[in-house]
């Protein structure tokens, strides 16, 4: 049963200020197609972009951000060889890690790739949809390009459910994890929280799930000792920015287009207050335990 957390909802109110006042540098390898996107979100919440995936730069650069995004969209050789070395510089130095595994479970390239950076790197934070993280975890991939299958959508009914996937994985890796979904799930091995904010439109554009991760880069950037928290403030920022948009797209007669323009407008705007009046965030009292047949 999922109870309503006011704890974090507070937490997550705090950390929509601290990312304004400590303005936290992020350092991008990420999916050319959305990098306009990610880099615009970023600025809007008050972080500060770079996007840098040279071989000569990505180790010095790793080192003055505050958090790096490791991004398999669009994959080079290069690209990856820069993603390694940039992701052990920065855990080197102490500086979290997040990692989008797209498109993990529909190729072999993307599971050898997402398997080199959780071997190689060992990410800090692991962020995507819930095939995504089946196919991390070794359950047989459902993946469909980058989008999760419907079989392992998120709900309210299911959210207990699949959440223990989520939890082991971050077990294993010793990662905060993250599912997106109609319900995101996101767990640290030890807590888990449920998220409920969003609006099904945030599906209609390319980028949103990109963006989200370079939020969540940022809030951890801002709250680094922290992870479960900052994860969970990014999360809700990007629904209820979502949620408004929405509204305010449909006021206006409008399309996918005006929303995605009202949406970076919306993480601009967003504060603390709005935060501590429409999270949606939910802890449960006890989570099942994992079977070789349990299914998201």
């Amino acid at each position: 049963m999922l109870q309503i957390n006011t704890e974090m909802t507070k937490r997550a109110a705090e950390l929509r200020s601290e990312i304004i006042r400590k303005h936290p540098l992020v350092h991008c390898i990420t999916n050319r197609v959305t990098i306009t996107d990610c880099a615009n979100a970023l600025l809007a919440v008050g972080a500060s972009p770079v996007m840098s995936e040279d071989l000569r730069e990505v180790e010095e650069m790793a080192s003055l951000g505050q958090a790096l995004v490791l991004n398999i969209g669009t994959l080079f050789p290069d690209q990856v060889e820069a993603m390694i070395l940039a992701g052990k510089q920065a855990k080197k130095k102490g500086i979290p890690v997040i990692f989008d595994p797209v498109g993990a479970g529909a190729t072999k390239l993307r599971n050898d790739v997402s398997d080199r950076i959780l071997r190689e790197v060992s990410p800090d934070i692991i962020r995507g949809n819930m095939s995504e993280i089946r196919a991390l975890y070794g359950f047989e991939g459902s993946t469909k390009g980058v989008d999760a299958d419907v079989a392992d959508l998120i709900t309210m009914e299911n959210a207990e459910k699949a959440a223990v996937i989520v939890r082991e994985l971050a077990e294993r890796t010793h990662a905060v994890v993250a599912a997106t979904g109609a319900v995101d799930i996101i767990s640290d091995g030890r807590k888990t929280v449920f998220v409920a904010n969003g609006h099904e439109m945030l599906c209609m554009i390319t980028g949103s799930g990109c963006m989200l991760t370079v939020l969540t880069a940022g809030f951890a950037g801002a709250a680094p000792d922290d992870l479960l928290s900052a994860v969970t403030a990014a999360f809700v920022l990007m629904g209820i920015s979502g949620e408004t948009a929405y509204a305010e797209t449909k006021k206006e007669g409008k399309g996918v287009g005006t929303f995605h323009t009202f949406l970076i407008d919306r993480l601009m705007l967003t504060d603390s207050a709005e935060i501590a009046e429409k999270a949606k965030i939910y802890t449960a009292w006890k989570l099942r335990i994992i079977t070789q047949d349990c299914e998201a």
